[in-house]
């Protein structure tokens, strides 16, 4: 009888004198998401102000110095405005109107409530993250306002998927100028 009461006396000695193991830690811990795909053939259609289908896909992925560098083309084959983005943990640069300079959509690595300059003029402020509904769903994403000219744009970014929302505001009219109705990645995933 003595026997499986010292048995179960070491089992509970085992188990609560065992040292505890940490679980792994994952891979992407600790990194930063980004918040454009960049994978070939990701694949976004928006609704604009006027009820129109706009659709864009990533066309080529190139590595730089400064992080990639995404195209994008219409889903024709076409050109699309704006058509590389920069893509970085720290944000997006992207150059606008034809200028050289790289100015940044959206930074990352700043606090919600931070301002910068933009090269063509006007400040962006991020703010977020916050959640946002469009068509495709409910996103958590960081909201940046660029007030320029009199007018305020605002766009929502999602992390691995870009703009998900973008609206202007022009004499106290807001006007939801596109709102993301489908978004893929490669493969239809």
């Amino acid at each position: 009888m003595r026997f499986p009461v010292l048995v179960a006396v070491a089992v509970t000695v085992a188990l609560v004198g065992a040292p505890s193991v940490a679980a792994p830690v994952p891979k992407d811990a600790g990194r930063k998401p980004v918040y454009f795909p960049t994978a070939v053939g990701a694949k976004w259609v928006y609704e604009t102000a006027d009820g129109l289908l706009e659709t864009a896909v990533v066309s080529a992925v190139e590595k730089t110095d400064g992080g990639l560098i995404v195209s994008r083309a219409g889903a024709d084959g076409t050109r699309t405005v704006y058509t590389k983005m920069v893509v970085s943990a720290d944000g997006l640069r992207q150059a606008r109107d034809g200028a050289d300079d790289l100015g940044w959509v959206l930074k990352t690595n700043v606090k919600a409530g931070d301002s910068w300059d933009m090269p063509e003029g006007g400040t962006r402020t991020v703010y977020g993250p916050e959640e946002v509904k469009v068509p495709a769903g409910t996103f958590t994403a960081l909201r940046v306002v660029w007030e320029q000219n009199g007018a305020t744009y605002t766009s929502w970014y999602a992390g691995g998927i870009g703009e998900v929302k973008r609206a202007r505001t022009l004499d106290g009219t807001v006007t939801v100028t596109r709102a993301l109705k489908s978004f893929q990645l490669k493969g239809g995933k």
